[in-house]
């Protein structure tokens, strides 16, 4: 493929793989189809609503905060799309929610009429939102990216349907990422024309106002703010005395306000609001501290995340890998071109990711996930030290392979089949807890 053409394939890439969220992804997929339902409903009163969805779906949302309501779960989602929900608004769906639609959104949630539990599905993200009143009843169902809806009901007769993803599809835009290599998004991010992908500013606009408001406020388990004030405790001197320990709190503090249900968007990446802060704190952090100015800024930024999204290109969808660890290696990438532009640095920066924190194992998404955007992060900050110093973890060890490109790969072979059996286990130890989220798991 010629330069031109696959420079023009990433910008669409970044466009598609780097948007704004309010919420974490899996509940607001739920409150997405709920939010679609409803616009065929209209003004009709909501009797009853049933969802089901695939289990990384669950996992993910029986802990997370919905914003502005400050409780969590499916329930609560698909009460706060269908009554406030904008249908076209697709991960903001529910961002225009006030304080003031909050009670009725509790009220319905908790009224009994609202119900989830995990479909029989072989799919990696899957979602179908029911809605109930009267005289109509409405399902509208999603599956293969949090907004695909591809099918929408009413009273049993077709409204809109398109060919339905298999359970382990891959997008055309995951398919290109295949294709490419390291270097090549290396070169793009060094030549591309900076008003082609200027609009990545916006990245750290977006995540950097989260990083702001969890440093500022108390949400999730503030472990951003923690890190700034250890100093209070007698056991560590606080961000601004460490680069390492500013990363980790501005990049954590971002993911506690997201999680702790903050009323700010996220930008994710690959679907994901923490992925996307992994993949733009750091940079950001980093581009501070050298006084980098904002063209250096949006190269390091847009180095980052397209890095982010072709090492997620060989992950699913949603898995028992934590992806913020991959989000966390582009980052490294960003952060390098920072420090002193070297693609070998970068490279051994990756690799030396790859031996470090890679089996790291998502457990559902909650507070608890910005301790593993810590730990991503930290690790980052290790491995570009270490290769800084031209020292490389050697492809002896694990899944560090001799080029870049092959350990990447190895990576998605990891979360792939290597922890394809994790999952379930991880569901079963959550529903074992008796969450009243949860009536059936087949």
């Amino acid at each position: 493929m010629d330069s031109t053409k696959m420079a023009a394939q990433f910008i669409d890439v970044l466009k598609d793989g780097v948007v704004a969220a309010t919420g974490c992804t899996e509940p607001i997929a739920v409150a997405y189809g709920a939010a679609n339902g409803r616009a065929v409903l209209a003004d009709q009163t909501i009797q009853k609503i049933e969802v089901k969805v695939s289990p990384n779906i669950m996992k993910n949302a029986m802990a997370v905060i919905v914003p502005g309501t400050g409780e969590p779960g499916l329930l609560v989602a698909a009460a706060a799309g269908a009554l406030c929900g904008q249908a076209d608004a697709g991960l903001s769906v529910i961002a225009n929610m006030t304080p003031a639609d909050v009670p009725a959104v509790l009220e319905l949630a908790h009224s009994g009429r609202v119900s989830a539990q995990v479909a029989a599905v072989d799919d990696d993200l899957y979602v179908e939102v029911s809605l109930t009143t009267a005289k109509d009843t409405v399902r509208v169902c999603i599956a293969g990216a949090h907004t695909n809806i591809f099918l929408v009901e009413k009273n049993d007769t077709v409204l809109f349907s398109k060919e339905r993803p298999s359970a382990h599809a891959t997008s055309d835009f995951k398919a290109f990422m295949k294709t490419v290599t390291f270097a090549d998004i290396w070169q793009f991010a060094h030549n591309v024309d900076l008003k082609s992908i200027a609009f990545m500013k916006d990245a750290a606009t977006v995540n950097m106002a989260l990083a702001e408001e969890g440093l500022h406020h108390d949400y999730g388990l503030k472990l951003g703010r923690s890190i700034d004030q250890a100093s209070t405790s007698g056991f560590g001197s606080g961000m601004a005395a460490d680069l390492g320990n500013r990363i980790v709190a501005y990049t954590a503090a971002a993911s506690d306000a997201r999680m702790g249900g903050a009323p700010l968007p996220a930008m994710s990446n690959s679907g994901s609001g923490n992925q996307g802060i992994t993949a733009t704190c750091p940079v950001c952090v980093v581009a501070q501290h050298v006084n980098a100015d904002e063209e250096t800024l949006v190269r390091g930024i847009t180095l980052s995340h397209l890095t982010a999204l072709y090492i997620h290109a060989f992950l699913p969808v949603l898995s028992a890998f934590c992806a913020t660890d991959s989000a966390a290696m582009g980052a490294a990438a960003g952060v390098v071109y920072l420090m002193d532009d070297d693609f070998q640095t970068a490279c051994r920066s990756i690799n030396n990711m790859a031996s470090d924190a890679a089996g790291m194992i998502c457990d559902g998404a909650g507070c608890s996930c910005a301790m593993k955007v810590a730990t991503s992060v930290a690790s980052m900050y290790r491995s570009v030290n270490l290769a800084l110093m031209q020292i490389a973890v050697p492809a002896s060890n694990g899944l560090v392979c001799h080029q870049i490109d092959e350990t990447i790969q190895a990576i998605g072979r990891l979360g792939t089949e290597g922890l394809a059996g994790t999952d379930p286990t991880i569901l079963n130890i959550m529903v074992e807890k008796k969450s009243d989220q949860v009536q059936e798991v087949r």
